[in-house]
């Protein structure tokens, strides 16, 4: 990875709302296809604006700075912490 790719928190305002939890969960390989991307995180987030749902973001961070994708990965109802960071963690080891 090159020297000048920053390792700074994403962004995730697009994606929360006032009244939303974000909770960093792991980082993970970002896909090989493409070769763009330089890291991947997994992050759960809270939603409350509509009734709890939660919510596993993979985010991925392009070579050049500020330039993320946000994939939506897993959705579960209600606010299950903890049941989504489980889920997060296997699936960031591959399992």
């Amino acid at each position: 990875m090159p020297d000048s790719i920053t390792t700074a928190a994403p962004d995730l305002s697009l994606v929360l709302g006032p009244d939303d939890s974000a909770y960093y969960v792991a980082t993970c390989e970002p896909p090989k296809k493409g070769g763009r991307y330089v890291r991947a995180t997994l992050h759960v987030v809270v939603h409350r604006r509509y009734g709890a749902w939660t919510h596993v973001y993979r985010v991925l961070q392009e070579e050049q700075p500020n330039r993320l994708l946000v994939h939506l990965d897993k959705v579960f109802e209600g606010d299950r912490v903890a049941e989504a960071r489980r889920w997060a963690l296997a699936a960031a080891s591959g399992s």
